[in-house]
């Protein structure tokens, strides 16, 4: 595991093991359309409160500093098993 994989996996464990609003993400290339391209790609709380490692999208006019998005949105990018298997494909945390 590379040294980027493994800083990763400690922000996003942050997410999972005390989930206080949905991390942002930046886009996956291999996901981004025309069609998302106003849209942010984020984890919704109660997939962390579960572990689901599911990305989905929101709408950009809905991204605020401190983003309260419960539940999955009906946009759904990319489903995994696993926390690295996520990061493996592409996703990070935004800046």
């Amino acid at each position: 595991m590379n040294k980027e994989v493994k800083r990763q996996l400690i922000f996003f464990k942050e997410h999972y093991d005390s989930p206080v609003c949905s991390p942002q993400l930046k886009w996956n290339e291999k996901y981004k359309t025309a069609e998302l391209q106003d849209y942010t790609p984020i984890i919704a709380i109660m997939d962390l409160v579960n572990y689901n490692y599911m990305v989905c999208a929101i709408p950009n006019e809905k991204v605020k500093f401190m983003l309260i998005q419960l539940n999955r949105t009906d946009k759904v990018l990319a489903e995994y098993d696993s926390l690295e298997e996520m990061i493996e494909d592409g996703w990070c945390m935004g800046t």
